[in-house]
């Protein structure tokens, strides 16, 4: 009865452990040459590493090409296209995403002003270990933004 019960256990862990999304290890490397190319500042050449990272289905790339598109870099600067990203970047589970998803609904950039969907994004972010997000939703509630 025990050697069937951790046998159960350990089917139950794998499966549990395969249905946690995992990046392919090219989308991986493709993200990675991508943030070593960001880091050095050569925006030219990080971009199609980001784009297919992205198509690869890492849920890192599309924050990186939102951040592009927020300060311009390597890419004309477009408010809308950051948005665009930084939504994908959150709804994929990216932590950081969903802080700039945040920041761009408190700060009106692609979208309009929306304090009730920054602090959630915030939230989002925070809960999950984010280091940014809580001094921001301090700063909002300082300013007399409260969260639902």
């Amino acid at each position: 009865m025990k050697s069937k019960l951790s046998a159960l256990a350990a089917t139950a862990l794998l499966a549990a452990c395969s249905a946690v999304p995992h990046h392919n290890e090219q989308a991986k490397a493709l993200l990675d040459e991508g943030i070593a190319l960001y880091q050095k500042q050569d925006y030219q050449h990080a971009k199609p590493y980001f784009e297919q990272a992205q198509q690869a289905g890492h849920m890192k790339a599309p924050r990186y090409l939102g951040l592009m598109y927020l300060n311009g870099e390597g890419v004309a600067k477009n408010a809308q296209t950051a948005f665009a990203y930084f939504t994908q970047a959150a709804a994929a589970g990216d932590i950081t995403g969903q802080y700039w998803l945040g920041y761009c609904y408190e700060n009106g950039i692609g979208t309009a002003k929306d304090m009730t969907q920054a602090v959630r994004w915030y939230q989002k972010s925070a809960a999950r270990g984010d280091h940014v997000s809580q001094p921001a939703i301090d700063a909002l509630n300082r300013l007399g933004v409260k969260a639902n």
